[in-house]
């Protein structure tokens, strides 16, 4: 397989914008919603002491159109936006969703947004320790 390439991040991530803008074409020849991921970064978890805290770079978002969400073990950022270009509404969305290492404490969660970044902070439930359970014989 001599003939196989590898290709560098640069490329693959060149093919990655590439491909948004097709689709993102795509949409708005049919008036559906234009997705726009790749104007916003990944979510990046840290772990500090016992919270864990995700940020997220939204630019210059406004940040009632953005909501943050936590179900089960799952972080859910979403937003949506809308404007109006050449007498045509134009809707942005994008969710993003991140699978988190443990339980959080869902009524202490914090979410800022400074600066065109998001940070979240997720306290954790405190671990649970097992509990040997004696039976009964009837």
């Amino acid at each position: 397989m001599p003939d196989l390439k590898r290709w560098s991040q640069d490329e693959i991530s060149r093919m990655r914008r590439e491909m948004d803008r097709l689709f993102d074409d795509l949409c708005a020849d049919f008036y559906l919603p234009v997705s726009f991921c790749r104007v916003v970064g990944d979510i990046d978890l840290k772990e500090k002491g016992d919270t864990l805290v995700a940020t997220m770079e939204l630019g210059n978002m406004n940040p009632d159109d953005v909501n943050v969400s936590v179900l089960d073990r799952c972080l859910i950022i979403h937003a949506e936006t809308f404007s109006m270009e050449g007498g045509k509404r134009k809707t942005k969305t994008f969710r993003k969703e991140l699978k988190l290492p443990c339980i959080i404490r869902t009524d202490d969660v914090e979410a800022n947004f400074q600066d065109g970044i998001l940070e979240v902070r997720l306290p954790k439930c405190p671990r649970q320790q097992g509990q040997i359970i004696k039976i009964v014989k009837k």
